[in-house]
């Protein structure tokens, strides 16, 4: 059982297209079937049943999967324990929110360069469930997100620190400067919010209903650095995580309301499928996050095995 055809059948098995497999893997069609057939030999029985334009796992192939995936970790494991950083060729799939993106993962990337050269970062922006389905699918190796909270044992959390979400506008605000702003207050003004099915939006209709206000909303736009331009109006407010507009408010700028009431805090986090393999390079991704945004005595999680 060579390396090559276990490479090729866990490609087909995540993507069900023979053709497409041979694209990502810069092989012939008729490569990737030989492999698949000499594999099939080998073990005795069939991997994949054609359905239309897809090839799906058998239930041989099914029961297979997870064995072909410990087997491929076990090599990949002996193939690169003994090879410099430099020497190590592969591809991190990373997700992430777009606010972690800008505020964290491009800042990394140069660090992480420099130290895996071969190594190439193909970087998936999106909202949290979404990403998590990529990742459970195996479409993704980690992924870097806000507060989902997980009751499965097939996802693992090896960072999670505490975020605040902050009321935000542009220093010409007439509440820019105004100290212990009573939340009824900040809750007249027009807001201009992220994604509806976000945390931020969820809480701010939370702590309205807490009020008994209706927001008005001047945008909803799915981009934090679009409303940090539209926040120039000086007439709106916004309410996102403080990380994703810390650069901007230390240039002044955007200004962070000072608002009578408790911190509201949530998480970030980073996770993995639990079969996953980490690989040197993985683990080096995970740390630079780490050592980026240290983590806070009270956040909770898993361990980094």
């Amino acid at each position: 059982m060579d390396i090559q055809s276990l490479e090729t059948f866990l490609r087909v098995a995540d993507v069900e297209n023979f053709t497409k497999a041979a694209e990502m893997m810069s092989y012939a069609q008729s490569t990737v079937t030989m492999q698949i057939k000499r594999l099939e030999q080998e073990l005795g029985f069939p991997l994949f049943e054609r359905i239309g334009r897809k090839n799906y796992l058998t239930a041989a192939g099914k029961n297979f999967l997870p064995q072909a995936t410990e087997i491929m970790h076990i090599l990949q494991s002996v193939r690169i324990q003994n090879l410099d950083a430099a020497e190590i060729k592969g591809t991190l799939r990373v997700g992430a929110l777009e606010s972690l993106v800008f505020s964290t993962v491009l800042d990394i990337i140069p660090a992480f360069a420099k130290r895996f050269p071969n190594v190439d970062i193909s970087l998936k922006i999106g909202q949290a469930s979404e990403l998590l389905a990529y990742l459970k699918q195996n479409q993704l190796d980690l992924i870097y997100v806000s507060n989902i909270a997980l009751q499965e044992d097939s996802v693992v959390c090896c960072y999670r620190k505490p975020e605040e979400i902050i009321f935000v506008a542009s220093p010409e605000h007439y509440l820019a400067h105004r100290k212990n702003i009573p939340v009824r207050e900040v809750l007249h003004c027009p807001f201009i919010v992220a994604e509806p099915t976000g945390r931020c939006y969820g809480r701010l209709q939370e702590i309205a209903g807490e009020e008994g206000i209706e927001i008005r909303h001047a945008v909803i736009v799915d981009n934090i650095r679009a409303i940090a331009t539209l926040l120039r109006d000086g007439q709106s407010v916004s309410f996102l995580p403080g990380y994703s507009l810390e650069k901007q408010i230390r240039k002044g700028e955007l200004a962070r309301l000072d608002v009578d009431m408790p911190g509201q805090i949530y998480y970030s986090q980073i996770l993995y499928h639990s079969d996953k393999w980490i690989s040197p390079y993985m683990e080096s991704f995970i740390e630079l996050i780490r050592q980026a945004k240290p983590e806070s005595a009270a956040a909770a999680g898993s361990e980094f095995p």
